[in-house]
């Protein structure tokens, strides 16, 4: 009896919708590419995506995660061409195109950067429950300003439904075994 009730406990969870915090997660949004290219979450329909928040002036957090991806994605092997890394900019008044563009060549070629007008970045920020505080500037020069904002790596399958949010201090083996499992279908 206590094993069909635990297998009768299994199915139904392989039934169940996604966890409460996944489906907070719209994932929507439509932004611009560093090379400028219109685009929104469907333009990525058929990738495996792995996504992080933050900006290029970020002294410590963003290049960190940003490593971690592009170490998965060296692990991942083969696999790395089915996965899009990117960034999104929550700071479009300094992290222009240009900026983003040679932000991202330090983290490899399939790095996509993505900016826009500040309500498309609030509207981003808001899809995946990112928060984010630009600060006043501390001086007179009025683009030396600092910026919290969430850290962590969302990672995404080829429909774009959130899998995980992975905390900042992943390793690059901890993201990459996850993002395999979602290249493979688990």
């Amino acid at each position: 009896m206590r094993l069909r009730v635990l297998a009768l406990a299994a199915g139904l969870a392989l039934l169940s919708p996604a966890p409460l915090w996944a489906q907070e997660f719209s994932g929507r949004f439509l932004l611009e590419t560093h090379d400028g290219k219109r685009v929104n979450d469907e333009s990525f329909k058929g990738k495996v995506r792995m996504m992080a928040f933050g900006y290029t002036f970020c002294p410590d957090v963003c290049p960190t995660a940003l490593s971690t991806m592009a170490a998965a994605l060296e692990k991942l092997g083969s696999k790395a061409d089915q996965v899009v890394p990117m960034f999104v900019t929550v700071d479009p008044k300094r992290d222009t195109q240009a900026q983003l563009k040679d932000y991202m060549s330090a983290f490899g070629p399939s790095f996509v950067g993505l900016t826009g007008t500040q309500q498309m970045t609030d509207a981003a920020a808001k899809a995946f429950r990112v928060r984010y505080e630009i600060h006043p500037p501390t001086s007179k020069d009025s683009d030396h300003y600092m910026v919290d904002h969430s850290a962590g790596i969302f990672i995404m399958d080829r429909d774009g439904r959130l899998v995980v949010k992975m905390g900042h201090l992943a390793t690059a083996d901890e993201v990459a075994e996850r993002v395999a499992r979602v290249v493979d279908g688990e």
